[in-house]
């Protein structure tokens, strides 16, 4: 199991949650404008990573075009259906360990016009990555 891989694992259970809203890996389509969820690894010198692997998920939400305010309610709730299936994650086939969620965090103007809540999923997994030929 790779980063892409683990991309791909997050990525699954995020779309699982049944938020409504569009999920991306790596980055959202340029002009985006609704509510959406984008899946990302967080950035590393990949000699630095041995087996652990920190994912992104960010969760934009639209702030109100009249008052430039979030929409509260409308992000816990979609952050608790993302976390709630992120727990769901459990290892398989001997391929990682364990995962983390390691916290959330408000990014304050991470993108204009949205709201974004950072939820950070950190998965270790059995190999190194030496051990994938890098």
């Amino acid at each position: 199991m790779d980063e892409f891989d683990i991309i791909d694992l997050v990525y699954n259970h995020v779309v699982a949650a049944n938020t409504g809203m569009t999920v991306y890996k790596d980055r959202s389509v340029t002009g985006e404008t609704e509510n959406h969820i984008v899946i990302s690894d967080m950035e590393y010198h990949e000699f630095d990573w041995k087996n652990i692997l920190p994912v992104n998920v960010n969760i934009f939400i639209k702030l109100s075009v009249q008052s430039g305010m979030p929409n509260r309610t409308l992000m816990r709730e979609t952050k608790r259906k993302v976390r709630a299936e992120l727990l769901k994650i459990k290892p398989e086939n001997g391929e990682y360990q364990s995962i983390e969620l390691s916290g959330s965090v408000k990014l304050t103007g991470a993108k204009e016009g949205f709201d974004c809540t950072n939820i950070k999923v950190i998965i270790n997994i059995q190999k190194n990555i030496e051990e994938y030929g890098y």
